[in-house]
């Protein structure tokens, strides 16, 4: 009885022994790093500082508006390749002629080095010689070519566009893979029983597609909270901390 009932631990204690050396370690090791004043150059010489760490942290004028900037960014980022999704994920899942090439095309972005993208969007947006002021310009929308990257609301929106661009492809194809999982006869089901095309989506479609979202809202904002090299490359978290977020801040 002893063996039986001590079985089923054994055979999942593996997989916790695991969890506990790529996830706990970790975790526990940033605590203790926190608690010292180890650097990069001085890991073997740390000395144990207790909280005078997280007293600076508090104290840190940077520190502090990083957090509503970080906010910003994944409110803005997340929400914004979620709107964008959505939408071009129910028109994907359309029948209709080259829809395969759409498809591909679609993916496009994100296969596309964010590095690259960073400096695609630069050179699209620089001050002096950007496509999109010149076309700004043309259509009577500016009088002048503007620094984009110099300005904190017009940096902030070049670079959240940036990311927007890359990721929501990410986003798409999830959504598209759960819609074609759907079973076709509820849809049919519904229109025998005289569902509008709304009351189809409202009743069948999102309710499928909901834990999706939220495991993907989750997801994108965990990688946003800690994502680096879009703002780096593009702004340098400029100009000024304009947009430093925490991630960036910890980097520099």
């Amino acid at each position: 009885i002893l063996r039986s009932r001590a079985l089923p631990y054994l055979l999942i204690a593996p997989i916790v022994l695991l969890v506990a050396a790529v996830s706990l370690f970790p975790a526990f090791y940033a605590v203790w790093l926190a608690s010292t004043d180890a650097n990069l150059l001085h890991l073997a010489r740390a000395k144990f500082i207790g909280l005078q760490n997280f007293a600076r942290m508090l104290d840190d004028d940077i520190f502090l508006a990083g957090l509503w900037r970080t906010l910003r960014w994944d409110v803005v980022v997340v929400g914004a390749e979620l709107t964008l999704a959505l939408p071009m994920a129910l028109f994907l899942n359309l029948r209709f002629r080259w829809r395969g090439l759409l498809r591909a095309a679609v993916v496009v972005p994100y296969i596309i080095p964010p590095a690259v993208t960073a400096l695609l969007f630069v050179y699209a947006f620089d001050g002096s010689f950007g496509v999109v002021n010149d076309i700004l310009v043309r259509l009577g929308l500016q009088a002048t070519y503007v620094s984009w990257l110099s300005d904190p609301l017009r940096s902030f929106a070049v670079v959240a566009g940036a990311m927007v661009w890359s990721g929501t492809p990410l986003m798409v194809i999830v959504l598209l893979a759960v819609l074609q999982s759907i079973p076709g006869e509820l849809y049919e089901a519904a229109s025998i029983d005289g569902a509008s095309a709304w009351q189809a989506f409202r009743r069948i479609t999102l309710p499928h597609l909901m834990p999706t979202i939220l495991f993907l809202l989750l997801l994108r904002t965990i990688w946003m909270s800690n994502h680096i090299d879009m703002i780096f490359i593009t702004t340098r978290g400029g100009p000024g901390f304009a947009n430093y977020t925490e991630a960036l801040y910890s980097f520099m």
